[in-house]
């Protein structure tokens, strides 16, 4: 097959993939959005083993432009999974620190009393 074929191939794969996951970004998980990160990492390194921009045409310039048009919005998505599972983990963290507070470790020796009003 010949080099331009296959740039034209991987770049439609491409495009394939990313559309599909713009048109249903907002009900993508974190390990989904991963996988179409892994995915598309994996096509662009067998683009750039074709020589990268560097070997394609105008078209074919075109149809990555239009590819990466998305890369704002997948951006955006990543960024707002990230802040989605630090404010879990604070959380996380804050409930643990209450937590421990409560079940602080007594010796066996000591007592606790209650005063009485």
């Amino acid at each position: 097959m010949e080099s331009k074929d296959q740039i034209n191939q991987l770049l439609e794969e491409l495009a394939i993939l990313t559309d599909a996951f713009v048109k249903e970004i907002n009900a993508k998980s974190s390990d989904e959005t991963e996988a179409f990160v892994n995915e598309r990492q994996s096509i662009v390194e067998r683009l750039i083993k074709l020589g990268g921009p560097d070997k394609a045409n105008q078209e074919q310039h075109t149809k990555l432009n239009h590819i990466l048009a998305h890369d704002a919005l997948i951006e955006s998505h990543m960024l707002a999974l990230k802040d989605e599972a630090q404010q879990w983990l604070m959380q996380r963290n804050a409930a643990r620190s209450q937590r421990n507070l409560y079940e602080a470790k007594y010796t066996a020796d000591s007592y606790l009393m209650d005063k009485r009003k």
